[in-house]
């Protein structure tokens, strides 16, 4: 029996353009189905239910980003990559409202074959990793709580920036208080997308410490400079916290073996931690020692601290027959970096005193010779 091909739904106005890329993905081995518009493009996907939509932003009759809002609020194509291809005179701000939306991924034109070749691979590859996931027969009750969930918080973040987005749109005409209550639901909702992120990325985790195939091949990754994936996390958390100028960092580089996005994940959720527990004017000081076989990373801030009770719901999240969560924002990061750590041979310990400050401790194996 001969295996569906995987579809590509297409939807641009400008038909030669919409032409090139059938004849392209075609040849890679897709099946693809073409619209010209907003609307065509939602009627052929509800009837063919693509694996990934390649979509323009600026059309008539319906845009992308109505087209895009229509499909993730459905429950039978939310899940559906959604990919825009945007011209170069789109604005960050376009970009930015695309995302909060929803949007997986951007292809700026004119794009490369192999450009829209990898783009198509790498969200194909996401969704089929989601996909094994939820086809599986998981029976632990803590587990599939977490996926339905994750599916409700979904449909909540959506409907919070699609709120957020038509507020801000009509800025200039708004009272202050209406502006600043965009602002508000906006990082509300963008706290909401991340949770929800981290709650897939939790229950993947749990199948994942099992899985000997999948920690072997997690164990063959490098990051080439830590300091480089480092400094990207640590750009976008003061950009994101308003904490410019406030966290540093001290320490050689050096390679590790983990994958960046695993190491970038751990650093992430570490750092997000500390700016969201302390003042936006302390500091959040990085250090880092090279150790035989490892560096050791200490990240200090000097917030409100974490109790007992907070630092021991870290612990037992990832422990069989939790059925309830307190302070999930909190814990739930935290024990995800914990454990891709571990995961990696490494580890993440917590030191902290209410009021006096949190220092988190991350050890992780420096790269092998190959």
């Amino acid at each position: 029996m001969t295996a569906r091909k995987e579809r590509i739904l297409v939807v641009d106005d400008e038909r030669d353009l919409r032409e090139v890329i059938k004849d392209i993905l075609t040849d890679a081995g897709y099946e693809v189905f073409l619209a010209e518009n907003g609307i065509h493009g939602l009627g052929l996907a509800k009837s063919v239910l693509p694996d990934l939509i390649l979509c323009d932003i600026q059309m008539p009759s319906m845009n992308g980003y109505d087209l895009l809002n229509a499909v993730k609020i459905d429950p039978d194509m939310g899940k559906i990559p959604f990919v825009f291809m945007t011209g170069v005179n789109v604005g960050p701000y376009d970009l930015r409202k695309g995302m909060d939306l929803g949007a997986d991924d951007y292809l700026t034109k004119p794009f490369s074959t192999d450009e829209l070749i990898s783009a198509v691979q790498t969200r194909l590859q996401k969704k089929q990793l989601w996909q094994k996931f939820f086809d599986m027969n998981i029976e632990k009750a803590q587990t599939g709580f977490i996926v339905l969930l994750s599916n409700e918080l979904h449909i909540l973040v959506m409907d919070i920036l699609e709120h957020a987005q038509a507020l801000r749109a009509g800025m200039d005409l708004s009272p202050e208080t209406v502006r600043t209550a965009a602002k508000q639901i906006t990082l509300s909702g963008k706290r909401l997308s991340r949770l929800h992120e981290n709650i897939l990325l939790y229950a993947m985790l749990q199948l994942w410490v099992n899985d000997e195939e999948k920690i072997r091949s997690l164990r063959q990754e490098r990051t080439a400079s830590y300091r480089t994936v480092m400094h990207a996390v640590i750009n976008e958390n003061m950009r994101a916290h308003d904490r410019k100028g406030s966290i540093t960092i001290e320490g050689n580089d050096a390679a590790l073996q983990i994958a960046p996005a695993d190491f970038g994940k751990i650093i992430d959720e570490v750092i997000d931690n500390a700016c969201k527990f302390s003042e936006p004017g302390s500091a959040v000081v990085i250090t880092a020692a090279e150790m035989e076989h490892s560096i050791l990373i200490s990240i200090r801030d000097e917030g409100r601290g974490m109790t007992e009770q907070e630092i021991n719901t870290i612990d037992s999240l990832m422990k069989a027959g939790v059925s309830h969560y307190r302070k999930e924002e909190l814990g739930l990061g935290l024990t995800i970096a914990r454990t891709l750590a571990e995961l990696h041979r490494g580890a993440l310990s917590i030191e902290s005193k209410e009021n006096e400050g949190t220092t988190v401790s991350i050890l992780i194996p420096k790269a092998t010779d190959r």
